[in-house]
């Protein structure tokens, strides 16, 4: 076995196994793991052959692990824990203080062998293709109504997580910051998708409702809006009224020192299970 930099080819046969998974993986995140995080990716060869990937984001005070995937044929024989203990050893070289994860059922007893603990749930909301597409700035521009919502954002984000995390900075190029009274979120574009996230709330359930409704109506037509939404944080039912149906949902884990974040204002995460 060898950890390997992933290449072109080894980017193709993740995204074939990711996609027959179910995954959505955004075009934005290959995009960061692929250029500006990518000393955050290894993939793992045998015999020369592609055997997996995984993702590791540090982002100062916390770390993600995601992405992580073995070819089908070869799951059960260990690749997968050595390809996790590499990227836990690569964030202790880090030093970051905490490390989290979205877990399934599946990969559950992997990660509480190796000390992680549930600390909640993400449920996974999609509104399937509808919406009155408002005007939406264009890709790395912000019109002066969207500098105050930047702004209020980036400080939710740093409350929350201990620190500021480059990844916002990176997805406020490519999205649009919506605020209604104390719920604010960053409302990510993507080819035929849009990501409501990441999204705090401060205010009541109906500031929640209005930046939905926002949200919705600057989602075309034939896109799904997608929000991964940490359980106990919103009403499922603010969702279900506005169109949004559960599709699953996963384990929130953490291992380490997390006195530093809190996560009592987080409703939505910034990406789809993978950077936090």
């Amino acid at each position: 076995m060898e950890f390997v930099s992933p290449e072109e080819t080894d980017w193709r046969e993740f995204l074939a196994m990711a996609g027959a998974e179910g995954w959505r993986v955004p075009t934005t995140e290959l995009a960061l793991l692929r250029g500006p995080l990518a000393d955050s990716v290894l993939g793992l060869r045998c015999q020369g052959r592609f055997a997996g990937l995984v993702s590791f984001v540090h982002h100062g005070a916390s770390a993600w692990i995601g992405n992580l995937i073995i070819r089908p044929e070869w799951r059960g024989q260990g690749f997968g824990k050595h390809l996790f203990e590499q990227a836990l050893g690569c964030l202790a070289e880090k030093k970051a203080a905490s490390v989290w994860l979205t877990a399934s059922e599946a990969g559950f007893p992997l990660y509480q062998r190796r000390g992680f603990e549930t600390v909640g749930r993400v449920e996974r909301w999609v509104l399937k293709g509808q919406g009155g597409a408002l005007p939406c700035c264009p890709a790395g521009e912000r019109s002066e109504e969207d500098r105050p919502a930047a702004d209020a954002l980036r400080g939710a984000d740093t409350r929350t997580w201990g620190g500021r995390r480059l990844l916002l900075d990176y997805l406020l190029k490519i999205g649009r910051p919506i605020a209604c009274g104390g719920s604010i979120a960053l409302l990510q574009r993507e080819p035929g998708l849009r990501i409501l996230g990441p999204w705090y709330g401060g205010g009541g359930e109906e500031d929640h409702r209005r930046l939905l409704t926002l949200a919705i109506a600057s989602t075309s037509a034939g896109e799904d809006l997608v929000a991964d939404v940490l359980a106990g944080a919103l009403s499922p039912e603010v969702l279900r009224e506005v169109g949004f149906t559960r599709q699953g949902g996963t384990r929130l884990m953490v291992r380490g020192n997390a006195a530093g974040i809190d996560l009592n204002r987080m409703v939505s995460f910034a990406s789809l299970g993978s950077l936090g």
